[in-house]
This record gives C-alpha cells, structure tokens and sequence, in this order.
C-alpha cells in the first residue's frame, strides 16, 4: 500500500496525518505554525514514509505549503 502524508489547517497551524506501508504512522501531529514550518514537516515525513515505500507515496497539503515541498517530494513513485 502506498504510504500518504496529509498537512491540514487547523486553528493557528498545520497537523499532519501520516500512514506507512504496514499501518504505522500517526495522526493529528502538529506540523508547524507557518506555512514554512509545514513544508519541512511533510518533506521529512515523505522521505522517512515514502521514499523507503516500495509502493511510494502521496502529499496531500494546503497550496500555500504544497508550494514549499520539492516538487520530487509529492508523489513518489514506486
């Protein structure tokens, strides 16, 4: 199963919800106050979730930290 990280809003900042090829991961983990502070979030998360997936993985954020992630980093292919 691919592995998928998702940045959301949620009152001042961002949480991140991650899910790993066997069903580790977390939910509701705060990822930053900033837009920058997100970005770092899901970047680290997709290279520990899906850079080592087999199956690769999926970024799901807001535009405004979508933006900041490199763009090799939304969807990794397996």
């Amino acid at each position: 199963m691919k592995s998928t990280v998702i940045i959301y809003k949620r009152g001042q900042g961002y949480v991140m919800d991650c899910h790993g090829q066997h069903g580790g991961g977390y939910q509701g983990s705060r990822a930053g106050l900033t837009p920058q502070e997100a970005a770092v979030s899901a970047a680290r998360a997709m290279m520990k979730y899906a850079a080592t997936n087999p199956e690769g993985g999926t970024l799901m954020a807001p535009p405004e930290v979508l933006e900041l992630v490199p763009a090799h980093l939304h969807d990794i292919a397996p």
